[in-house]
């Protein structure tokens, strides 16, 4: 468990969400399972890692999902190197 002076000195020293870069409403982030505290992240940030079950595989193919669905070039390079397996098929507007 962290001591109270290591976590005052983690909120004093930190102005930044530890993923987004966002600088308001920081919140301190802990694993559920342990209740070690990871670090300081806005609202939105936790709150999206709460809504992927803090699972990083399930946040993983979430990722995947967002970059071939939008046909971005870094899906092009995840395509080549681990295949086409959770690739999104192209939907047409109606």
């Amino acid at each position: 468990m962290i001591e109270y002076k290591d976590l005052a000195y983690l909120i004093e020293t930190t102005h930044n969400c530890t993923i987004c870069g966002d600088v308001s409403d920081l919140v301190v982030d802990h694993d559920h399972k342990t209740n070690k505290i990871r670090g300081m992240l806005c609202n939105r940030c936790n709150q999206g890692l709460g809504q992927f079950k803090d699972d990083p595989e399930l946040l993983e193919y979430a990722r995947i999902y967002l970059l071939t669905s939008s046909g971005d070039a870094e899906a092009d390079l995840y395509i080549e190197k681990y295949g086409d397996e959770f690739v999104c098929e192209e939907t047409s507007n109606v």
